[in-house]
Order: structure tokens, then sequence, then C-alpha cells
């Protein structure tokens, strides 16, 4: 397997007040191809902040991170937006779904974006919302779905566009442990079957437990556990 991404040498702080706070620093990893890792560690680690450089929603103050031997950072906004798009899904904590759209409109979207005709997303969308179990629900709002059934959306969303990379924020924070269960099992399930690489950042250890290899984010560096 080739190797898709390498961080090297990323560093990021903050300021609060007086102080700089460094949240991550010189920390490096790189995963091949098909790889599944969690990411835990104590709030205020800097886990989210980790997951937000690689998919190039923020900037480090220092270091790199490619993407099939690609440097994110050198891309210009228009040409970031474009990678993101087609490269990497995002699942977060919250479903951040658009209330006034259906599922199958908030799972077309990202396609839309790109400017896939809508006949080719519809189709595509409605692939992506049975893979996730919900072949039934899609004219439904985000109001008349559970809580697991809006991540199973938000999943939906984040694989339609057949990305490489996918980056998840405590996909199961919000859910009680039985549907958070059901959501680990689905993540395994569609990582395997659509060829991803995973990054999860969790503090469950169920779901950690389901990736091949368990990381710590700590003192800005990733341990391997």
């Amino acid at each position: 397997m080739s190797e898709l991404l390498e961080i090297c040498g990323l560093s990021k702080s903050y300021r609060s007040g007086d102080q700089q706070l460094e949240v991550l620093a010189n920390l490096s990893l790189s995963l091949q191809e098909g790889a599944m890792i969690a990411v835990t560690g104590v709030s205020g680690s800097g886990k989210s902040t980790l997951l937000h450089l690689i998919g190039g929603m923020d900037r480090p103050d220092q270091g790199s991170v490619k993407v099939l031997d690609r440097e994110i950072f050198d891309l210009n906004p228009m040409e970031l937006s474009a990678f993101r798009n087609r490269t990497i899904g995002f699942v977060f904590q919250f479903h951040h779904l658009l209330p006034e759209f259906t599922a199958l409109e908030n799972v077309m979207m990202p396609l839309l974006v790109r400017g896939e005709a809508p006949p080719d997303a519809v189709k595509s969308a409605k692939t992506m919302l049975e893979d996730v179990g919900l072949a039934k629900r899609f004219s439904h709002r985000p109001g008349e779905l559970s809580g697991g059934e809006q991540q199973r959306v938000a999943l939906a969303r984040a694989l339609v566009g057949k990305p490489l990379l996918l980056l998840a924020d405590e996909p199961t924070g919000n859910l009680d442990p039985k549907t958070g269960e059901s959501i680990g099992g689905l993540f395994r399930e569609l990582h395997s079957k659509h060829r991803l690489t995973s990054i999860l950042v969790t503090h469950n250890e169920r779901l950690a437990h389901l990736c091949a290899r368990i990381y710590r984010l700590e003192k800005g560096q990733l341990i391997y556990d």
C-alpha cells in the first residue's frame, strides 16, 4: 500500500490573554492507504485542532500536511476548497445538517457544490443513504429524524463524494451508548466497503478499539498506545 497522508513537524499555538498556548508541537504522522486509526486524549489536548489542520480548515504555525504527496498548504483557497470537496470527508459530533432540506438534499449538497448534474447527484445520494440504512428516510428533514439517524445522514454526506480520507471528530459523542455502538460499527463497515483511510477522534473506548491503531495526543505529540 502507498502512503496517503504524511504530516511532518506540525506545530500550532493560540494566544490566550498574555500567554501563547502550544497545542501541537512538532507533530509527525504517516498513514498508508486503508489505515483506520483512533486519536484519543483529554479535552483541550488539541485533537480537533489536529483534524482541522489535516483537513485544511486551519493553518499551522509550521509544518506540512501532504495528502497523496500533495502539500495542501501550497494550494490557494479556491484550490484547497475543491481539494477538500473531492478528497476529504468530514463527520463532526454535531451533524450540521441544513434543517430546511431533506436527508436526500443534504447528502446531495457536496456533489452540487462541485458542479455535478442534479440527476446524478440524486442517484449517488440515494445510494449512500441506502448504505447507511436510511432507504426509507429520503424525504425526512433533520427534525424528523433521531440523533442516530441524523448522524447517519451526516456520514452519508461525508462519503457521497467518494473521498479518500475520512476525518471524524467525536462522531458518537452526542449519542446514547447503544446508538453510538451502532454508529461505530457502521463506520467500520463503510471504512472497508469504500476503501477509506480514516482518522477518528474519540473519547469512546469501544469506538477506538474498532481501529487498527490507537494514538493518544498528549503535550502536543501523538503517542502510540
